[in-house]
């Protein structure tokens, strides 16, 4: 199985900057567990597994528990989660996850909503201090919560001020609908820009544009008992849209891109608009490392945001399941998450004051709120991330019309769903 890492640019967040993670509920968090060691994944390391690292020290001061980390690179950590309940080894007390994996896992893991509220002086849930539809789509399965979400991420549009105002644009007014976008990138491409920085290469980001644009026009992957939809009416609009409307918008070179050149594009005035992912407006709006700081905005995606992000969870098989679910609390806590990253708490990412020195907060903040499209739930569904991008890849290049991209793709899912037995 191949899984390309979610974390570029998917769900990339966790690239930024460590924020420490100050002393919270000190008098409050019980010494019960003193002495545990809880052994957990946790992510890939640096960035804000670093700050999650910390956090996590933090609480064993608090508490007398001790951790044994282990850090994976998303795919790894994906493969070694599942082999880990599903077989019964159960090596690890406690995991961080991403929402795709989460129907594989939720026979496994903890209900929190029933557990921690049970455990002496475990923070307050708080669950509706969650946007949208936030808290089920990282948590939920069939009512059963299996996990808090730690790390928010979701899709933003930037667009180049600068380069509005010289192609007879407003400069303060986001586009609400992908066809504004479309007709933005008209004017700029007129004024001699690139009209939009359409990531086109065989990678992730290609497959988020896409999926944005497949849930703006009421896409569903799956019919009844796991019957692919990918070559819907949805799903060739989409595909048609972004070989019509955006690809001839795009800058030279475009059907190599992914993460690395979509943010590239936006920093260097390559693109006069695109999408991005919160995990990218460090380098973005950094003077010393943007030539476009000053120039760029930002809000949600329009009509639909993609989410990317991540959930702790607890094995429910665990020994010490309890102490396990306290430090999940205890991580996604109203004050902890105060000082991660990437919060998706309304207490938190609403803050007036917070807002000040974490100026993409609103943005995130309004994303989480909005409609939200999501990555496929199924297994190994990164599969289906890969067969997407081959086909729109070749859409966008002139080897394949839409019609004949989404149906191979369509072919494609199809034999993979039949691969995993999980059809009744």
């Amino acid at each position: 199985m191949h899984r390309r890492t979610l974390l570029r640019g998917a769900l990339a967040a966790a690239t930024l900057p460590f924020v420490p993670v100050r002393s919270s509920r000190a008098s409050e968090l019980t010494q019960k567990y003193s002495g545990t060691t809880l052994r957990v994944m946790l992510g890939a390391g640096g960035g804000s597994w670093e700050a999650y690292r910390q956090s996590s020290e933090q609480f064993g001061k608090l508490t007398g528990i001790r951790f044994d980390y282990t850090f994976l690179p998303d795919a790894t950590a994906y493969t070694k989660t599942v082999l880990d309940v599903t077989t019964g080894t159960n090596a690890f007390d406690g995991y961080v996850y991403t929402y795709p994996w989460k129907g594989e896992l939720a026979p496994y893991f903890a209900d929190l909503e029933k557990l921690v509220p049970t455990i002496e002086s475990a923070p307050p849930l708080d669950l509706d201090d969650y946007p949208g539809d936030v808290i089920d789509a990282y948590g939920r399965v069939d009512g059963k919560m299996i996990g808090l979400p730690i790390l928010g991420d979701a899709t933003m549009m930037v667009w180049n001020r600068t380069q509005y105002d010289k192609a007879g644009l407003d400069p303060a007014a986001a586009p609400k609908t992908w066809e504004e976008v479309a007709a933005n990138g008209q004017k700029l491409k007129a004024a001699g820009f690139a009209g939009f920085g359409l990531p086109g290469g065989k990678g992730w980001q290609v497959s988020c544009m896409w999926i944005i644009l497949f849930t703006k026009y009421g896409g569903e992957y799956f019919g009844e008992n796991y019957a692919p939809q990918f070559n819907s009416e949805a799903a060739l609009k989409a595909t048609k849209f972004m070989v019509d409307q955006l690809q001839p918008l795009a800058p030279a070179g475009n059907l190599t891109w992914d993460f690395p050149e979509m943010l590239d594009g936006l920093t260097t005035g390559t693109s006069g608009q695109g999408m991005m992912w919160p995990g990218g407006f460090g380098t973005m709006l950094d003077p010393k490392q943007s030539k476009t700081a000053a120039d760029l905005s930002f809000e949600a995606t329009p009509e639909a945001s993609l989410l990317g992000g991540w959930a702790v969870g607890v094995n429910d098989a665990s020994p010490n399941k309890e102490a396990a679910a306290l430090w999940a609390a205890y991580l996604a806590s109203k004050e902890v998450q105060r000082d991660a990253p990437a919060p998706a708490r309304i207490s938190v990412l609403g803050d007036p004051e917070m807002q000040k020195t974490r100026i993409h907060f609103a943005a995130v903040l309004e994303a989480l709120s909005g409609k939200l499209a999501l990555f496929p739930n199924v297994p190994q569904s990164s599969q289906i991330i890969t067969y997407m991008y081959e086909e729109l890849n070749a859409a966008l290049g002139g080897e394949k019309n839409p019609e004949q991209a989404m149906n191979d793709l369509q072919d494609s899912v199809e034999e993979f769903i039949a691969g995993l037995d999980i059809r009744k």
